[in-house]
Order: C-alpha cells, then structure tokens, then sequence
C-alpha cells in the first residue's frame, strides 16, 4: 500500500518527475554504458569434472558424469561426443543446481 502511495504522489508531481528523469540521464545511461562495457565482453570457462558414477538400480554399472562451474556468461552447452560424433541417445540433463552450479 505504501508503495502505491508513493508511486501515484511521485508520479502528480511534475518537479519530481523532472528531477527523477534528469537523474536517468546524468547517472544511470552514463554508468550503465561504462558497467556494460567493463563486463559485456568478460568471458569464463567453466570448470569441468568428469566423474563416473554407479547408479543404484540402475541398468548400467556405472555412468559417466559430467559438471561444470564458475563460469561466465550463465548459458552454457554441455555435449557428448563419442569417435567425434554427438551423442543424443542415453544422455540426460539437468538445469542448474540450486548452489548456483
């Protein structure tokens, strides 16, 4: 309630308005471009750990299994590849872990 409050008296006031508009300008673009700019091209592999696994009741002994972090940007693409090929069968995913991995 109090942020609506606040929300509609800001907005009635023309001298608010102007001041909060004139401080996008004079702060907020200026050091947005240097930020961006300072990380836009930042770039960290991942670190990678291949591990096998044995699965409990699973169909196979063991499993492969691969984890990847501290890396930068957050999208990454993990793929299999047997003899140069992409592996597509027997291959599963998760998304990201709630630690942040």
């Amino acid at each position: 309630e109090l942020g609506v409050h606040n929300a509609e008296t800001w907005n009635k006031d023309p001298n608010r308005l102007q001041q909060v508009r004139a401080e996008v300008d004079r702060y907020c673009k200026h050091n947005a471009k240097i930020r961006q700019t300072a990380i836009a091209d930042k770039k960290v592999p991942p670190k990678v750990k291949l591990s096998s696994v044995t699965q409990a009741g699973g169909r196979h002994p063991a499993v492969l299994m691969c984890s990847a972090y501290d890396f930068y940007p957050h999208w990454i693409k993990v793929t299999w590849m047997r003899d140069g090929k992409v592996v597509k069968s027997d291959v599963t995913s998760t998304e990201e872990m709630p630690n942040g991995d």
